[in-house]
């Protein structure tokens, strides 16, 4: 959906825009100049955190209403105690704060704009949001993206020279496979325990391997007492 505004029309939402940075108002200019930048509808509903239901709502409601009375007119829509605005910061507040429970979010909304929701009625808003409650991803803390880049840069050249017959990779690590036996869980009569023999100690292997890269059957074993890292 395209927008095109009058220089006059562009820049009075332009002071609008920096007079309304902190009021509800801000997201309803915003819209309107993005769309007249070329950004198309999915996009700014993307950047500003915004459903594209509530993006088009808005365009229609400008087209209809002519910007004086778009920028008086709030319409309640259909997402219940909170602006447009409001749930732009929301997701914002989601996306940057780990939230585990409900229980907090809700504690936040309230302090933050007296928004009462129940836990169900704020789950179903965060559906309806884009979010959903799932495992987070582990990311070792010392990864250092600019390594790995520079890494895959000299790959690439070590794979050129490997295609040539000038080279041959490998891949090496170290492994520590336990001695012993890892309970785990199985189906139970309820109120009996099912016994799992165990060994005596905890005793590791340590093994350092190396791994042709364009043959996987072509491995270097080495078992050593300890391994330093």
């Amino acid at each position: 959906m395209n927008v095109e505004l009058p220089v006059s029309e562009r820049q009075h939402l332009r002071q609008l825009q920096k007079q309304r940075r902190d009021d509800d108002g801000y997201v309803k200019v915003t819209v309107v100049l993005m769309l007249d930048a070329g950004r198309s509808l999915a996009t700014v509903a993307q950047d500003l955190g915004l459903d594209e239901t509530t993006v088009y709502r808005y365009v229609r409601a400008f087209t209809d209403l002519g910007l004086e009375k778009y920028l008086a007119h709030e319409q309640p829509g259909y997402w219940g105690l909170l602006t447009s605005a409001q749930l732009a910061h929301l997701c914002q507040e989601v996306n940057t704060t780990l939230y585990t429970d409900c229980k907090d979010l809700q504690a936040w909304l309230w302090r933050t704009y007296q928004g009462a929701y129940s836990r169900l009625g704020l789950t179903d808003l965060l559906h309806r949001l884009g979010f959903t409650y799932k495992l987070t991803t582990p990311v070792p803390c010392q990864a250092n993206a600019a390594a790995q880049a520079d890494f895959l840069d000299e790959l690439a050249v070590l794979e050129a020279h490997v295609e040539q017959g000038e080279a041959v990779l490998y891949y090496a690590d170290a492994a520590h496979p336990p001695h012993n036996t890892r309970c785990t869980r199985a189906w139970c009569e309820v109120g009996q325990e099912r016994p799992l023999l165990t060994v005596s100690g905890r005793e590791r292997v340590n093994l350092n391997a190396a791994l042709n890269a364009h043959d996987p059957t072509q491995v270097l074993l080495d078992e050593t007492g300890c391994v330093n890292a």
